[in-house]
């Protein structure tokens, strides 16, 4: 096992529940400082996810539980809702970006990702501009249409340096979502999410990058799994204090600062 693999690891599980784009960062570090060929990151950013998709399992195990025996018809309602509206953007989204991140040559891809980091810097500034709405007493749980809405953004968030966290939770707390209820609802939205474009992965031909083994994947995804359970607990208890714009800023323009040199030699 190479070090790259453990650091990317380490990067997914860390930041994947941090709104600042994890599949950004991994994308982000994977061109520069690895000898990944670059119509495998993709790849292999889809299946560093399956790893934080079963620390939300191991997280809410009831809830999931719930979700699947339909005890729970309204969540599993609701996420239902979301899974199918993600699916409507993300599906076009993703081949599009399979089939043309290879235009994006050089450095060129980290002002890609610098860019879409600052998208998602102001998506979730907007939140900030309301108060704080658990103050408010306007706080509620989702419905059809914050479901709805909030899968449509989850869908485009395959773009690397769009946050899926980010989008997700300032989608459902510019809808005056509860802060709490936000997160835990855009934890679980990630789990089908993630089955459903690794089955997409998998119908389309695409197995495992063959710059990463078959024990070695699994060795990532076990430290993606513990850190990913870890970082989601950090987060919980921070999620009241912490504004994660300003460090997506600050990533976004690192981002574009790497990319400055391919500016340089178009002009």
């Amino acid at each position: 096992m190479e070090l790259w693999q453990i650091i990317v690891a380490l990067l997914q599980g860390l930041v994947e529940w941090l709104p600042i784009s994890s599949e950004g960062q991994v994308v982000f570090f994977v061109y520069n400082f690895t000898a990944v060929p670059l119509d495998e990151v993709v790849s292999l950013v889809v299946w560093l996810h399956l790893g934080t998709a079963l620390a939300v399992i191991a997280r809410y195990p009831k809830t999931i539980f719930d979700i699947i025996s339909l005890k729970d018809k309204t969540l599993t309602r609701l996420l239902l809702i979301a899974t199918v509206a993600t699916a409507v953007t993300a599906i076009p989204l993703y081949v599009f970006l399979k089939s043309s991140i290879a235009v994006f040559q050089g450095e060129l891809l980290n002002i890609l990702v610098g860019a879409l980091l600052l998208f998602t810097a102001l998506v979730l500034y907007l939140p900030t501009r309301q108060g704080d709405i658990l103050s408010t007493g306007d706080a509620k749980e989702p419905t059809n249409k914050e479901a709805l809405l909030t899968g449509l953004v989850q869908g485009s968030s395959v773009l690397p340096g769009l946050s899926r966290s980010g989008v997700t939770v300032s989608a459902l707390l510019i809808q005056k979502v509860d802060r709490e209820t936000a997160l835990k609802f855009s934890f679980l939205m990630s789990v089908p999410a993630v089955i459903g474009i690794l089955a997409i992965e998998i119908l389309t031909g695409n197995t495992i990058p063959s710059s990463v083994g078959i024990l070695d994947l699994a060795i990532i995804e076990g430290i993606v799994f513990i850190v990913g359970l870890a970082s989601m607990e950090f987060l919980l208890r921070l999620a009241r204090r912490v504004n994660f714009w300003k460090l997506c800023l600050i990533l976004a323009l690192i981002a574009i600062i790497f990319g400055i040199p391919a500016l340089i030699n178009l002009v």
